[in-house]
């Protein structure tokens, strides 16, 4: 429900809000040569959004990224529509800068890590279109009470869409391929290393004192709420890292030790809210259990993104 508020927010109410208000500022202003050059930047808006909704991936990647994107650049032809419609000096400033920061903005998210404007990116219409429909079932198996597993099918459409797309350019990809195996692996060790930083904290959190007074106690509760908070944001972090469709399977064990992180931090939280001995206990040791688990999924990812570097190597010497 909550990615479904998100959806509408920020791919149709912002955008077509920021469009019909445009058009309304353009066609008030006081002069004609005014009103041509408003109606004149309002359609260069309303034909962006034509493109983002009904040529989707083609230009713009179609999800929330891609509405905030769509919005600064809309909101940058509004700010050149307020420049030209006001006669007042200080009006004409603001608007200057109001563009300026817009421009700014959409440049942010054209080059953020998440490959959004598809001119920029690295990755064709295809694979994001395909990335996109990967995450957003990972997120609908959530809602399903499905606990983070792939719904069934969606990796084997992943799959053939990026297949479909790359058949037409095979030739000539390796070492855009191995480019983008490199670059991943550099984001995949810096998530990494925080997921260690993670740990480090868990581990140095150690135990309850069994006789403990609740300002402590609430004190390292606090303590394990931060943990907890910094595991959530590492875990959508990892969920939102844009991947070579190659490394699919290393991903996958990525995400899951990501998971294993998340679990882990929240059973310390919920360890340190208990009062009763037995409970902390069984807190404590999920706790434990999920780092385990996630030191086994990143020998895992380790071991396929080796494999993977070492078939690409043999395909360069061949």
């Amino acid at each position: 429900m909550n990615q479904q508020i998100a959806d509408i927010a920020l791919m149709m109410v912002l955008p077509l809000g920021i469009t019909f208000t445009a058009i309304l500022m353009s066609v008030s202003a006081e002069t004609r040569t005014k009103i041509m050059m408003g109606v004149f930047l309002s359609f260069l808006i309303v034909a962006m959004d034509c493109i983002f909704f009904f040529a989707k991936n083609s230009f713009i990647a179609y999800n929330c990224d891609g509405g905030l994107l769509l919005s600064f650049a809309s909101l940058f032809f509004f700010a050149i529509i307020g420049f030209i419609r006001f006669d007042d000096r200080a009006a004409k400033v603001g608007n200057i800068f109001l563009a300026f920061f817009m421009l700014s903005a959409f440049m942010g998210i054209a080059y953020w890590d998440r490959p959004t404007f598809i001119p920029t990116s690295d990755y064709t219409a295809e694979e994001i279109a395909a990335m996109n429909m990967k995450y957003q079932d990972y997120i609908a198996s959530f809602q399903n009470g499905e606990g983070g597993q792939i719904l069934p099918g969606s990796d084997h459409l992943v799959r053939h869409r990026i297949r479909t797309g790359d058949q037409a350019g095979k030739a000539g990809s390796d070492d855009k391929d191995l480019s983008r195996l490199d670059s991943y692996l550099v984001d995949a060790e810096t998530v990494i290393k925080r997921m260690q930083d993670i740990i480090n904290s868990m581990d140095a959190f150690g135990t309850l004192p069994s006789s403990i007074s609740e300002s402590e106690r609430e004190t390292r509760s606090s303590q394990a709420l931060a943990i907890n908070n910094n595991a959530i944001a590492l875990n959508k972090k990892v969920l939102g890292l844009f991947h070579p469709h190659k490394s699919s399977d290393a991903h996958k064990e990525l995400i899951q030790a990501s998971e294993c992180v998340r679990l882990a931090a929240y059973a310390l939280y919920s360890y340190t809210l208990q009062e009763n001995p037995e409970q902390q206990l069984i807190q404590y040791r999920q706790s434990r259990d999920q780092i385990g688990q996630m030191k086994i999924y990143l020998k895992r990812f380790w071991n396929a993104t080796e494999a993977l570097q070492s078939n690409n190597q043999q395909q360069t010497e061949q």
